[in-house]
Formats: C-alpha cells, sequence, structure tokens
C-alpha cells in the first residue's frame, strides 16, 4: 500500500514518519527538501494480519509542488497534516486536498491529521472546525503529537499515537479496496529509492521540455 503525507512545511510530517518507524522524535528536525520514500510493515492485532507500507513524505515548500504532485498517482491512502496551533496550516488544506484528489484515483482514502497537540494551550484550530472541516470533505479526523509514544490511544479516541493513525487509515484502504474488488497487497515494494532530490528531477523535467 502506498501512502504519502502532505501538508505545509513544517507542520512535523516527517517527525511523525520517523515517530512511527522508530518511536522516538526526531532529534533534528529539517525541512524535507525532495521526497523521502520509507517501506514499514504495519500489524493489525485485530485480523491478526501484516500490511506492507510504502510512506512517502513528501517536501511541504511551494517551489516543490510541481513535482511532487507526480509523486501522489497509485497511492492508496493519503495523511492531510496540519498543526493545531498554525491557523494558516489549516487554511491550506483545500489546496493540498485539491492538489491529491487531481492527481489520485478517486477511491484514495484520507485522513485529516492535527499535529503537535501537546500544544493545546496554543491551539489556534479547535477540534470542532477540524472535526467539521474531515467531515464535509469525507475525511477520517485524528489529532497526535511526535512527542507521544506511538502507541499512544485506543480504538476509538480522537488523540492518538501516530501507529493508531496509520491503522485506522489502512482499515481504510482495506475496506475501500474490498468494495471495489481490489487486492490491496497488490503493490510491489521493490525498486523504490530511500529520497528523491526535487531540485534535480525539476531541473531534468524542464531540459527535457519541448515548449
Amino acid at each position: 500500500m502506498k501512502v504519502v503525507l502532505i501538508g505545509d512545511s513544517s507542520v512535523g510530517k516527517s517527525a511523525l514518519v520517523y515517530r512511527f518507524i522508530n518511536n522516538s522524535l526526531l532529534a533534528d528536525p529539517k525541512a524535507t527538501v525532495g521526497i523521502s520514500f520509507f517501506k514499514q510493515t504495519l500489524m493489525d492485532p485485530l485480523m491478526n494480519q501484516q500490511y506492507p507500507l510504502q510512506i512517502w513524505d513528501t517536501a511541504g515548500q511551494e517551489k516543490f509542488q510541481s513535482v511532487t504532485t507526480h509523486h501522489y498517482r497509485a497511492a492508496d491512502g493519503a495523511l492531510l497534516v496540519f498543526d493545531i496551533a498554525n491557523e494558516r496550516s489549516f487554511q491550506s488544506l483545500d489546496k493540498w486536498l485539491a492538489e491529491l484528489r487531481e492527481n489520485t484515483d478517486p477511491s484514495v482514502v484520507v485522513a485529516l491529521v492535527g499535529t503537535k497537540a501537546d500544544l493545546s494551550a496554543q491551539r489556534a484550530v479547535s477540534t470542532e472546525r477540524a472535526q467539521g472541516y474531515a467531515r464535509r470533505n469525507g475525511l477520517l479526523y485524528v489529532e497526535t503529537s511526535a512527542y507521544w509514544n506511538k502507541y499512544e490511544g485506543a480504538e476509538k479516541d480522537l488523540a492518538v499515537g501516530v501507529e493508531q493513525i496509520f491503522l485506522r487509515l489502512v482499515r481504510g484502504i482495506i475496506q475501500t479496496q474490498k468494495e471495489l474488488g481490489r487486492n490491496p497487497a497488490r503493490l510491489d515494494m521493490s525498486g523504490y529509492p530511500e529520497a528523491i532530490n526535487l531540485e534535480e528531477e525539476g531541473r531534468r523535467r524542464d531540459n527535457d521540455c519541448a515548449c
């Protein structure tokens, strides 16, 4: 299964992935310059089933968006990430969601993720507002913090660790794939790089342009 993380720069996408992979805090978080690619197997304890994931952590800077959208294709699920203490990151959600839906299959499952839930005293976006946005757009909604243990929270909690976020997303993907008569384990995880340099890729595309 291919999962992409999208959202503004500095909302904590890379920190969430690092917590999911290593269950520890990213020591020196920096803006992703390019696309980082990870492989991780997720265990669903209810189904006693393992699911291999391809996780694509995309750059949030505007200058990379024309290239990053190319890598949305074939995504089965997406985490649309904003910072609950940053109003601007919430205002950007429409743009990110539109770009995702323009470049993916209509069946893609999307979870809206409010990060930095440990900063509740600095909250700029209320839970109710975020839940309303998720309902209007047919998204799952959860809140989390990269500071929390990845196993934090239970099945129906709103604020959970990142493991529970991926688990809920994967269950949504499985359900959608089954309804469409598809095999959710169809993707081959071999042959992907660990990172893609978007500046180099952008220059290569410009050089290849025949216009």
